[in-house]
Parts: C-alpha cells; structure tokens; sequence
C-alpha cells in the first residue's frame, strides 16, 4: 500500500505520496550467493578478491577508517544512489569493498583514481601467477612467512617485460610518493584488512638504461611493506607479504592496450551483502532527491495560498467594515441628507462651490464658529456657546442651529 506524506500548514494540507523502503534493485541481486561460511578463501596472491576477503573480516568484527575528506566519482554515486546507500555513512570496511568491487583504488592523497581490466579478466582475478611473471623473463625472490608458506616478488625484471604480464590500467595521475617497493608480490596475511592504494613507480633501469612507469595496486600501507628484494620484518604486516599488482598507466598505453581496456562492473553479491548489512545505518530515503523538490514546492505553494488568503480575508473585512460605517450613517437621525448621501448625488459632484476635501479648513471668529465635517463645514449662530450647557442636548443643538437643517 502506498503512503502518503501530509504537509499541514496553516490548514493547507497537501498529500505526497511515498514509495515503501525496499532493497534497491532487488530484482538483480536479492538472489545473489554471499560467500560461504565454510569457504576455503584466502587473500594470498592467488587471487585480487579483496572484496571477499573485506567481506570475511567484516564478519569477523574487524574495522577499518572511513576515507577522510573522499570526493566520490561519479560512477560511484551512480551505483551508490541504486543502492540506496549514503557513502559517508558506510563503515571503512564497506567503503573499501564497494571501492574495489566498482573498478576503483585510491592515492597516497586518498584521490579516487579508475582501473580497467585487460581480457577478460575481473577485479577478482587480476593477480599475475608466477607462471606468467616467468614466462614474460622476469625471475622472483622467495621468502618465507609466518604460515610456512612463500610469498614471492619481483626481482630482475624490467618494465616493459613487467607490463606484458599486466591486467588492468590505471587513470594517469601524479604521484608525491617516490616508492622503493616491490611491483608484483603474492602471499598474504590472512587477517588482514587490505585497502587498495595506487602508487606510481617510475625508475632508470640499470640492465637498459631506458625510464619506465609502472603503477602498482598496493593492499597495505607503505610501513607494512619492505623494501624491493627484501622479505617483510615481524613488524611489517606481521611477517607476510602483501597482494601488488602491476598495471599499465593511461598516459602511457598503445592503442591496443586503449581499445582492450573494459571498465569493472560491480558484483551482485557486493550489492546484496552492503544493502542488507547497512541500510539501517547508511541508508538514503527513497527517490530523496524527487521527494525534498516536492517538499519544497509544497510548502512554497502552501506559504502562497495562506499569504493571498489572508490578504482576501483582510480586504474583504475592511470593505464590510467600511460598508457597515456607511450604513451606518446613512440610517443614523443624526445624518439625514449629510455628506454621505450627498457625494452619490450627481449634482453634487459637479457642484464646484463645494470644496475639495485636500483644501477644505476651519476658521473660528467672533461671527461664526466652523467645524469641520468630512468634505463640508457646519456653520453655528454666535450663540450656540450658551447652549452646550445643556449636556445630553449638546449634539441637537448643533444640529438645530445649522443653517444647512
């Protein structure tokens, strides 16, 4: 059943009719399979899933920073207002993984910066395997974790050769951080809560001497990293290795690269997963932007009407008011054939030796006595002055003595 919103003021009332708080787009992902309980997953290199693995921690109770001072793309709001979510409001963890899902990272500035994926792939799957890295003629270092699992880096390799094994590209932009990392790493802490951070690498390679840019995807921040071909301390992300990835810059891509690009699509489960978990906490009203034009208009329009009625009703009063003085007077004994009833007399009014009202006056001499009255004057006999001793007869003296009854 629809509602309805009722704004009352001043007795208008106008009805608004809302739409009931639903799932946004539930149709598309209400369905959607949420990662199992029971999932084997782990964020080690294998995969760039970061979203499962936010998902996971956020099940688990960890927490994250909400981006400070983030200006959210437009592709972003386009996909939050689907959803009915308010990004400000999200936790970090929920920013962190609707930022991954939608085909986004940040810079070391907290700037949104867009990545595209090469052939085929997702935001899931852009880690290179180790086969891949090799093939391309790139060797790695090893290092041992915490688990007793290997993390792997890069470790001869140039940046053209780097790039042939990359899939994705990174909106070019300009980086303060001058960077001394590893550009393709696997292993990872299971526990950890990644954030996707960009960093631009640029160097002169000794091997070529030729300048090559390289833009990494880090997932931890720049402390928690070693030193390209070094092995993290217990201190750095507590002995593991860290998710990187290689990806190509816009500012420096063939046209091949450029026409193979696809902008990330988001996934329903993300959709399902944030619109469930934090609509309470996050959540926008529906059609918010449609519904404050409404709200507005209506009450302009209800100002407007209380204004002109109350300007009628006041008109209407004073012109009864002014109509029931005439009546009156024009009953009164007092004004019989007065002024009144004298202006509606056409004679009058092209009577010129009556005087107009903006120079009428009052003059009071010995001879006669002058009152004013609307337009005309009474003139009173000298001795009237003897008369209005009477008291109550004060008015009918006056009247007695006017040479105009």
């Amino acid at each position: 059943m629809a509602a309805f919103l009722d704004l009352s003021i001043c007795g208008f009332t106008e009805m608004i009719p809302l739409q009931e708080r639903r799932l946004a787009s539930s149709d598309a992902f209400a369905n959607a399979e949420l990662p199992s309980k029971n999932s084997n997953f782990v964020l080690d290199g294998t995969n760039s899933d970061l979203a499962t693995q936010l998902y996971y921690r956020d099940k688990a109770g960890d927490s994250a920073d909400q981006f400070d001072k983030f200006e959210v793309p437009k592709t972003l709001q386009t996909r939050l207002n689907e959803l009915k979510l308010d990004w400000y409001k999200l936790p970090g963890i929920a920013q962190r993984a609707l930022l991954w899902d939608s085909g986004f990272a940040i810079t070391s500035a907290n700037k949104p910066v867009k990545i595209w994926t090469l052939n085929g792939h997702s935001m899931a799957d852009l880690a290179v395997p180790r086969s891949e890295f090799e093939d391309v003629g790139c060797t790695v270092k090893v290092c041992e974790q915490p688990n007793n699992k290997t993390s792997l880096s890069n470790n001869k390799c140039l940046g053209g050769d780097m790039l042939k094994a990359a899939r994705c590209v990174i909106e070019d932009f300009v980086d303060s951080i001058d960077i001394h990392a590893a550009m393709w790493v696997t292993g990872g802490n299971p526990d950890v809560v990644p954030t996707p951070r960009v960093n631009k690498h640029a160097w002169n390679d000794s091997n070529d001497h030729k300048d090559y840019v390289v833009f990494a995807i880090h997932t931890v921040d720049l402390i928690g990293e070693p030193a390209w071909n070094q092995c993290a301390k217990a201190d750095q992300n507590d002995g593991y290795g860290s998710l990187v990835l290689p990806c190509h810059t816009t500012e420096n891509i063939t046209a091949e690269i450029d026409s193979a690009k696809r902008e990330a699509t988001g996934t329903d489960w993300v959709s399902r997963w944030l619109v469930e978990d934090y609509s309470s906490i996050a959540g926008t009203s529906p059609d918010n932007g449609k519904l404050n034009v409404l709200l507005i208009v209506s009450i302009a329009a209800g100002v407007l009407v209380v204004i002109g009625i109350g300007g009628l009703f006041f008109f209407c009063k004073r012109r009864r008011q002014a109509k029931k003085d005439l009546d009156y007077c024009e009953e009164s004994p007092v004004c019989t054939n007065n002024y009144y009833q004298g202006i509606r007399d056409p004679d009058f009014l092209d009577d010129v030796s009556i005087p107009d009202r903006s120079i009428a006056h009052t003059v009071v001499d010995s001879e006669t006595a002058t009152y004013k009255a609307v337009d005309r004057t009474i003139k009173l006999k000298p001795f009237y002055t003897g008369e209005f001793d009477s008291g109550s007869n004060r008015t009918l003296n006056i009247l007695h003595n006017s040479e105009f009854l």
